[in-house]
């Protein structure tokens, strides 16, 4: 059940995608211009395109080493090479998941505007926020329960609820945080074009 749980939602990412990507392309004409706001320094453009990178790349490791074992095995235990790679990246993605956010949390604070914008030709932005913050969730409850189960605190029933949590989170954190990333370029470019 778990393995069909992954390969649903690996395949839903590009699902969604693919689907605003023909969207945007047969309604690429008739988009609304909007006002680009002044940017930041070119410094801070610099480092927020580093962090971005930097949470994008460390996101796809931990996805990929996780998603394999799960795709892969069919016990679906994470051993040997995937583990050590999957641990290896897990702080870096740590510390990239909390850049990431400072940097982008103003950004994406939820408006009332928001729910205006969900008409077929600008739903970007909004759909970004919400799976920011779906991401930013959901990084807590992976992270927290992993760690947890590594500590000496919890018995042998408690480490296999907290590893159930991880495993339960992990591929809905991928996911959102990827459609994120997607949303975040798709608002960038559409700025950049105006």
């Amino acid at each position: 059940m778990y393995r069909s749980a992954v390969i649903a939602v690996s395949l839903l990412v590009p699902v969604v995608i693919v689907t605003d990507l023909l969207f945007r392309l047969r309604h690429r004409n008739r988009e609304p211009k909007q006002a680009v706001a002044q940017g930041p320094s070119r410094l801070l453009r610099w480092l927020r395109v580093a962090v971005n990178i930097a949470g994008l790349l460390s996101l796809e490791a931990i996805a990929l080493t996780g998603g394999f074992s799960a795709l892969l095995n069919k016990d679906h235990k994470m051993t040997g090479d995937r583990l050590i790679w999957h641990v290896a990246c897990a702080p870096a993605f740590a510390l990239a998941a909390v850049a990431v956010t400072l940097f982008w949390a103003h950004r994406n604070r939820l408006e009332s505007a928001d729910w205006s914008r969900m008409t077929p030709d600008s739903w970007a932005v909004p759909l970004r926020k919400f799976f920011f913050w779906s991401a930013a969730v959901l990084a807590v409850p992976t992270m927290v329960s992993i760690l947890l189960a590594m500590l000496p605190l919890a018995g042998t029933d408690d480490q296999e609820t907290l590893f159930l949590v991880h495993r339960c989170c992990a591929p809905l954190l991928a996911a959102c945080g990827t459609l994120f990333a997607y949303f975040a370029l798709v608002t960038w470019r559409e700025r950049s074009a105006d």
